[in-house]
């Protein structure tokens, strides 16, 4: 079943989650081979908050609706006080983030909505990880500042643009960390991921 167009509604459970540390209720956290995971923790407004030193994991969360690909967008906000200035999403010895959002379509394709550090706001590309898997650049180092910034996407939009073919239904929405390219120490959180339908 999908979201109606007329709702405009948080996506996940974070909201719900009592605050404390760990795996929230309903999410999996997924590792990348040969590095640690970050740790996570809901904070008391309700966020999630990622930590880890030469991590890598997916903080992943499958709706229990998936999103019809109608007019809309995806919103939320996010922070961080800890640039990896010297990543670079390109290259793969230096693709590290502090913080990434991912949107998961159901035929497992994905848009990573990226916090970089050089590259250019705006910039997208394919993942070294894989054609499935398109890094759209968001923030840079010098954005992350500790305060809380909001963004607004289409990822059907985006897919399209991506992928050039009409896209799916969206199936899961995640929150990723790496820095395991640079064993860099990182902290990132995420909060309110919402859909809002055009009016």
């Amino acid at each position: 079943m999908t979201i109606p167009l007329l709702l405009c509604c948080a996506i996940t459970n974070l909201a719900d989650v009592p605050p404390g540390p760990g795996v929230p209720d309903g999410w999996e956290l997924r590792g990348v081979r040969g590095a640690p995971k970050p740790e996570l923790a809901v904070t008391d407004d309700g966020a999630l908050r990622m930590e880890g030193s030469g991590a890598a994991g997916f903080a992943v969360f499958e709706l229990d609706q998936s999103i019809a690909p109608e007019m809309g967008a995806l919103t939320w906000r996010w922070r961080t006080a800890t640039p990896l200035a010297e990543a670079d999403l390109r290259t793969r010895s230096r693709d590290d983030s502090p913080v990434r959002v991912m949107v998961v379509f159901d035929d497992r394709r994905m848009l990573f909505y990226s916090w970089g550090a050089t590259n250019g706001v705006g910039e997208w590309f394919e993942s070294w990880t894989g054609s499935d898997r398109i890094v759209i650049v968001l923030r840079r180092a010098l954005d992350a500042d500790g305060a809380w910034h909001a963004e607004r996407r289409d990822p059907f939009a985006d897919y399209r643009m991506a992928f050039e073919r009409d896209p799916p239904a969206i199936a899961a929405v995640g929150v990723v960390q790496d820095t395991d390219q640079l064993e860099a120490e990182a902290w990132s959180e995420v909060a309110d991921i919402s859909w809002a339908p055009d009016s």
